[in-house]
């Protein structure tokens, strides 16, 4: 994601802006984006415009308080934002209060979600878009397993998902 992708995205509603104060990102300044429904936030870097790492809230005033802040953060420095927070004990899932962020996988997910609520939209997709690099067979597999439940391949693959992540809780309580 690079800096013209949040510009066009929000129509460069420029509300202000800094030098970011931490070191895991290099050459980064701060921008925030203002709407009537939401702020926006990132990190980009100076020289490549590539972004770094990108938030969206709700106005209190206009939203119901349950929509939860949104982030998403280039997977190419998510370890070193994470060494950082450590170093500072700051927990990295805390948005404020308590608070968590919502983290998304995919920046395209964070750009859609991000502009319905910073355009007032509720009516945006909550659930969470997860990348998957899957070969031929695979595919094959997982078709064949929706054809035999008649469900669709992405009805499967969310079922799949989910008995994984109901597998992790249950192996870590």
């Amino acid at each position: 994601m690079y800096l013209e992708d949040l510009n066009e995205t929000f129509d460069h509603r420029i509300s202000g802006g800094d030098d970011y104060l931490w070191h895991c990102y290099p050459n980064a300044r701060f921008l925030e984006y203002k709407s009537n429904y939401a702020d926006v936030s990132a990190i980009f870097n100076t020289e490549t415009q590539e972004v770094y790492e990108v938030h969206v809230s709700i106005d209190i005033n206009t939203w119901e308080p349950d929509v939860r802040p949104y982030r998403w953060l280039n997977p190419e420095f998510k370890d070193a934002h994470a060494a950082e927070a450590k170093d500072r004990n700051i927990d990295p899932t805390v948005a404020w209060d308590d608070v968590k962020w919502i983290d998304l996988e995919s920046a395209d997910d964070f750009l859609e979600k991000a502009l319905a609520i910073f355009n007032g939209d509720d009516s945006f997709d909550k659930r969470i878009q997860v990348p998957l690099d899957l070969n031929e067979d695979e595919i094959l597999k997982i078709a064949l397993m929706a054809h035999e439940r008649d469900i669709t391949l992405n009805k499967m693959v969310e079922e799949i998902i989910q008995l994984a992540i109901d597998k992790h809780k249950e192996d870590h309580e």
